[in-house]
């Protein structure tokens, strides 16, 4: 999965295409580290009905899209995690949601009762089936149809879930703990609640409630020491993958990680540039370091409780 610097990826040049499964999980040859790696928004293959039927063009609906990052977290696989990347794109269906975070005025037909309506994600249009992308751009020209909506969650949302809460489940049951890295990339523009610049990598862990503190401490040093300017929880802390799944106290840690998109591409045109080759073997190092400290870790835990 390496790309050289500034190598535009063939299957990058046509995104129009049907979605064939939910994912693609990438496996080590061992699964040696207790790590799991998901990619849950560079899903790029957009259904062509899709496309057409939507008010805004291809290319805006491509914002929202965490482009390339399954490319650079690909070497997590060689060095022993698996690696779980969603095929369909997040303005299609958000995973990193509830499974019916869903606004009723985007849809023709009666919402389930237990759909959550009410949520800040929902008032945003940022819910499982987003009603915007980018600026607040509206994607849809009026309603779609509920059941439309309830099909993507049970062909999509649910096997993607499926699959990541078995390998979160192995991975603990064969290590004794599971660290889930959720891997995003975030626009380089605007600023984080502290009115400053976004650092290059935010690392999201809840304020602590979703990985126990030594868990981000060690990828906080890891990217620090490639050079990278590190911030936690500001303004990016976690969203539902990492709330829902990671439970320090049950042994899963879950730890979202957003790399800023200045640093490899084109915001425009959505291109790598230059510095992707660079950031790929940054991020390669960085986790090669965490994984074996991580590793380290789980061994002296056990040491000191027997």
């Amino acid at each position: 999965m390496n790309v050289p610097p500034g190598f535009f990826p063939p299957d990058q040049l046509s995104v129009v295409a049907e979605i064939e499964r939910p994912f693609t999980l990438h496996q080590p040859l061992l699964h040696v580290v207790p790590v799991v790696v998901d990619v849950p928004h560079a899903g790029r293959r957009y259904p062509r009905a899709f496309v057409e039927r939507a008010r805004l063009p291809l290319q805006s609906l491509r914002r929202s899209e965490d482009a390339y990052v399954d490319r650079l977290f690909g070497s997590c696989v060689d060095l022993g995690a698996p690696l779980l990347v969603a095929e369909f794109p997040r303005a299609f269906l958000d995973v990193n949601r509830e499974p019916y975070e869903l606004d009723p005025r985007m849809f023709d037909g009666r919402l389930p009762a237990f759909a959550n309506t009410r949520s800040m994600r929902v008032a945003g249009g940022l819910g499982t089936i987003p009603r915007i992308v980018g600026d607040a751009h509206e994607i849809y020209f009026g309603r779609i149809p509920v059941e439309e909506a309830l099909s993507r969650i049970d062909t999509l949302y649910r096997p993607y879930h499926a699959g990541l809460r078995s390998l979160v489940q192995r991975t603990q049951s064969a290590f004794g703990t599971c660290i889930l890295v959720d891997a995003h990339s975030m626009p380089s523009t605007g600023l984080d609640r502290d009115g400053l610049a976004k650092a290059d990598i935010i690392l999201g862990d809840r304020f602590g409630t979703s990985a126990a503190p030594y868990v981000t401490d060690i990828a906080e040093e890891a990217f620090r020491r490639r050079g990278l300017t590190v911030t936690r929880n500001r303004p990016y802390a976690g969203g539902f993958i990492t709330e829902h799944y990671g439970a320090p106290s049950a042994g899963v840690h879950g730890l979202q990680i957003e790399v800023n998109r200045a640093l490899y591409m084109n915001e425009t045109t959505l291109a790598p540039h230059s510095g992707f080759g660079e950031l790929q073997q940054a991020v390669a190092s960085a986790m090669a370091d965490c994984f074996a400290r991580w590793s380290g870790w789980l061994d002296e835990w056990r040491e000191a409780a027997e």
